[in-house]
């Protein structure tokens, strides 16, 4: 396996020496408070936003990279594995003339350009196949720490907010890089996030560099592949927040990429090639397509957030602008079954997928609202179409859950990304679940009780094997074991405690859950004693109810870990993706 090559390499000169010294050992010498650290009663925190040991010199940083046979090792990885984030970061084979001066003079390099090699290496180990044991996963979270540090490091010392070369191309991936260490939600990478936007906006990023006839055309197709990625980080994590975009439209005119190769480009040419047909796959391609949807996702996200009541007409307008978005998508990245694929590569399976998933993201956030509103007239059904949309996204949405759990697995096609399944995809994952569940509730299956009966139970299951690592997770099992319980009936009285599957999804979840499945089996007891929360859809006109779910202990104190809130009248949820249980209390008036 390639991290156990990994850490053979790095620890032969005594790596591991440096890696046993933890944040709390270092701050201890340094005289400053003890900082987060993973273990069981500790979580990791930014270092950026909490506070980093600041290097004592440029040396000290360096002597943290492993030799150069095992940065070669990640530098591959982080460009055949996270294709995506190197092809929207580093133009490659400009980044590999510099990377090749740098060994031959390491002193020559500016902090953020070790930065940004500090990064790369950062997100190959998290790409890495998943430790097999205990001790392995410790060593790999010790790795990822040190990088971590270095690279915030380098942050600091190149005096990142001034911005400069590769200042914001090392941030956000400084930001990918605690966005993936953490299995649920987190605020301070939403933050983090607005660094980032603030920072790219500072830049220049958000005006097209047409505007600007001293950037060449390398520099600026670059530019362009970058600010696709701050648009795409805002919609998806700002929406994982239940918050409002931080970038509108109007508010920037960076053009989309062309479809080009890296190799396509050199600092020499004076004009851009023209793009290579859609049709070819080419090293943009997947921004082009995330970038499309993504506008007609900050459309929808607008829509959803305003606070003036909209039209019917509105959402289906937007409605026709999403689906013109997924038209609109390169032939290469349309959706194909897992049997079609078998010779594509897992990155074009993964990108498929995560598109996918975004169209049906966008049609939950627009139709959500309208499961349960009524028509004005009583002999017609206006919002028949919603049901269905929301109904078939969410079962949609779900399908991917289950593909990515099979693939993901040892021996699965998409084994070597299992890195990718990250709280994002989960959180929207248990969206879909929560609507399912609430269309059980309150028994309006639309006539596919069958189908979505059978969808809570996979769902369930994935999220068990999940829920030692994730309090959403845990959250979620707790929720349909109760609400299929309620629902009773020949589709929901199968067997509610499943065993365990033998086989574990990559990832490193935990292999035991007896505490989890004992407090389950007296759930039934529980029902007239407590009310969980999840999740309140839509409130009908003139309706002050709202959906009332089994799912967690009644524990009000922080809903951003999951963590369930208690009933109060009135309660809507925020505006578009809010963390599980958590809720923006609200006067019922608002019509859209």
């Amino acid at each position: 396996m390639d991290s156990i090559a990994d850490l053979k390499e790095h620890f032969d000169r005594e790596e591991l020496s440096k890696l046993a010294e933890t944040p709390a050992l270092a701050a201890e010498s340094h005289g400053l408070d003890e900082p987060d650290f993973p273990g069981p009663s500790r979580k990791r925190r930014p270092l950026l936003l909490y506070g980093c040991r600041p290097a004592a010199s440029r040396s000290e940083i360096l002597s943290a990279l492993p030799p150069k046979t095992a940065v070669d090792r990640y530098i591959s990885r982080y460009f055949n594995r996270l294709d995506l984030v190197s092809s929207s970061s580093v133009h490659g084979p400009t980044f590999l003339e510099e990377y090749n001066d740098f060994w031959s003079n390491p002193d020559r390099a500016s902090a953020m350009w070790i930065g940004l090699l500090f990064s790369m290496i950062c997100l190959a180990v998290i790409a890495s196949d998943p430790a097999t044991d205990i001790s392995e996963r410790g060593q790999q979270q010790l790795q990822i720490d040190l990088y971590r540090e270095k690279l915030v490091q380098c942050l600091l010392m190149g005096d990142y907010t001034q911005g400069g070369d590769h200042a914001l191309e090392t941030f956000i991936n400084y930001v990918y890089v605690e966005f993936r260490i953490h299995d649920d939600a987190q605020k301070d990478v939403w933050f983090l996030l607005g660094l980032e936007v603030n920072l790219a906006k500072r830049m220049g990023f958000h005006r097209d560099p047409k505007h600007f006839p001293n950037i060449t055309p390398l520099k600026a197709e670059m530019r362009r592949r970058v600010w696709a990625t701050v648009l795409l980080g805002d919609i998806l994590i700002s929406g994982q927040m239940g918050m409002p975009r931080m970038i509108r439209d109007g508010e920037f005119d960076t053009a989309e990429p062309r479809n080009l190769n890296d190799e396509d480009l050199n600092d020499e040419m004076t004009c851009l090639p023209p793009p290579r047909p859609e049709t070819e796959h080419t090293t943009a391609l997947g921004i082009i397509a995330q970038r499309r949807l993504l506008i007609a996702l900050g459309t929808i996200s607008d829509l959803t957030a305003s606070v003036s009541p909209c039209s019917y007409a509105d959402i289906m307008r937007v409605d026709g602008i999403l689906h013109q978005a997924r038209i609109s998508v390169p032939p290469p990245l349309q959706l194909k079954t897992m049997a079609s694929s078998v010779t594509d590569s897992p990155q074009v399976i993964m990108a498929r997928l995560f598109l996918r998933h975004m169209f049906c993201k966008g049609q939950i956030m627009l139709h959500r609202r309208f499961l349960f509103t009524k028509s004005a007239a009583e002999n017609q059904d206006t919002y028949s179409y919603s049901r269905t949309a929301c109904l078939d996204a969410s079962l949609g949405m779900l399908d991917i859950q289950q593909i990515l759990d099979e693939e993901t697995c040892p021996g699965g096609q998409l084994f070597m990304m299992h890195w990718r399944v990250g709280s994002i995809m989960n959180h929207h994952f248990l969206t879909a679940t929560m609507v399912l569940c609430s269309l059980v509730h309150r028994k309006q299956t639309l006539g596919r009780g069958d189908e979505i009966g059978t969808a809570l139970r996979t769902a369930r299951s994935i999220w068990m094997r999940k829920s030692d690592d994730s309090g959403e997770a845990k959250k979620a099992v707790q929720a349909v074991s109760i609400v299929l319980a309620r629902a009773g009936g020949p589709r929901f009285d199968a067997t509610l405690i499943a065993e365990r599957p033998p086989q574990k999804p990559a990832g490193g979840f935990g292999s035991s859950n007896r505490s989890l499945l004992e407090d389950l089996g007296t759930q039934q007891e529980m029902l007239e004693k407590q009310m969980f929360w999840v999740e309140a859809f839509t409130l009908d006109d003139g309706d002050q109810s709202v959906d009332l779910f089994a799912a967690g202990s009644g524990d009000n104190s922080n809903p951003s870990t999951g963590t369930i809130y208690s009933e109060q009248a009135g309660a809507t949820l925020n505006h578009e993706y809010p963390m599980l249980g958590e809720w923006v209390f609200m006067n019922d008036q608002e019509q859209c």
